[in-house]
């Protein structure tokens, strides 16, 4: 069962562990102070920010809506910062990071940087140094819940801020409890961080959804772990066709390849493929394997036709009619016929978006092996 959510509120406004001496009743009687007007020069982003650079384009249509409804009605709600001095006694490696500004934000980036790209001159902050007092350090913590319950945060990124605040608080139960999370949350978000770093931006970048990244995770060889990301990612990146019923299936009962095959079957369309029956099957002593039903006839091209638009298309055709020691054979060609390594290296980056070059790459890197295994 998850643990209740804490409001922000709680957790910015608390003076730390429960039940600290800091928590007072006059503390608790003291009004707001109001928000405090700055100057954009004086200010600075989290270093420690899980967010992007990309989040804060107008290709993001969260921020574009953001900053569109930051222009037309100002700033609603101020950002929480800290001042220069309190954040470098919590996070003194930012020290060059953080220069001369003399105000972080920690809570707000969304909101700063749309008024740096709408060119304000002024903004509103809330001072909340006091998330820097004592042992209890609360920066990371503040950043974590609130990306993680807006769901702002990239998976692996959140994952390395859960595990420092499993070393701070000493289990994965008390990180839950703070962050208004199950203890299976946390643990299956830990999970990413047994990944590769490559494997971790594919998950960021959203190339390999969450759950099956953690399930990825579970697998400790690491070139395994590469090698079924990469299948995982070609598998996603295929277009899914409609599935098409040619007339002949729908009039009459489907036909099993395997053991009820077609009276009459077309060679034509199906290439080399053979169909085995059952008793011939049982003549060499073993259970049938199934076949794929060959395509339709009509998405297949003509003989002596070939789609040369459609390198996709082109290849189809060719493994459809090719024998597997005849694709070897047409494979290493290929290499035969190009100019060198790099000219290798041209085809096949192409125009490939840079993730279809690292899954290319890592298929690569497992067919070497292959190759090689038994050389």
């Amino acid at each position: 069962m998850a643990a209740a959510k804490k409001p922000w509120a709680d957790l910015l406004e608390g003076s730390g562990k429960p039940g600290s001496k800091q928590t007072t009743t006059s503390d608790a009687a003291k009004p707001e102070a109001p928000p405090t007007t700055v100057y954009m020069h004086t200010l600075v982003g989290n270093p420690d920010n899980p967010r992007t650079d990309p989040d804060y384009t107008d290709d993001d249509p969260e921020f574009r809506e953001l900053k569109e409804s930051m222009k037309s009605v100002g700033q609603l709600q101020p950002a929480v910062a800290m001042s220069r001095d309190a954040f470098l006694r919590t996070k003194p490696e930012h020290r060059t990071r953080v220069g001369d500004a003399e105000w972080i934000v920690i809570l707000g980036n969304r909101r700063f940087h749309a008024a740096k790209q709408l060119g304000w001159t002024k903004f509103e902050i809330r001072v909340r140094d006091r998330l820097a007092g004592g042992d209890d350090d609360k920066v990371d913590e503040a950043v974590v819940i609130e990306n993680i319950h807006r769901k702002n945060i990239a998976p692996y990124k959140e994952a390395e801020f859960l595990q420092r605040m499993v070393e701070r608080h000493g289990s994965q139960e008390k990180v839950a409890e703070r962050i208004g999370k199950s203890q299976m949350y946390v643990s299956n978000r830990l999970s990413l961080l047994n990944l590769t770093p490559e494997l971790g931006e594919a998950v960021d970048t959203k190339q390999l959804k969450v759950k099956t990244a953690e399930r990825i995770a579970k697998i400790e060889d690491r070139e395994r772990q590469k090698a079924v990301a990469a299948e995982e990612i070609r598998r996603a990146q295929q277009p899914r066709a409609p599935r098409k019923r040619s007339p002949a299936a729908a009039a009459g009962p489907v036909q099993n390849p395997v053991l009820k095959p077609s009276p009459d079957p077309d060679t034509s369309s199906s290439g080399p493929a053979t169909v085995v029956t059952t008793q011939e099957s049982h003549a060499i002593g073993r259970v049938p394997e199934p076949r794929l039903i060959p395509a339709p006839a009509e998405s297949t091209p003509a003989a002596g036709v070939l789609p040369w638009h459609d390198g996709a298309a082109v290849m189809d055709a060719a493994l459809q009619r090719l024998t597997p020691e005849q694709r070897s054979v047409f494979m290493l060609r290929y290499f035969h016929r190009s100019s060198g390594v790099e000219a290798v290296i041209t085809d096949m980056r192409g125009k490939l978006p840079a993730h279809d070059r690292s899954s290319l790459a890592a298929i690569l890197q497992q067919v070497a092996a292959g190759l090689l295994r038994d050389a």
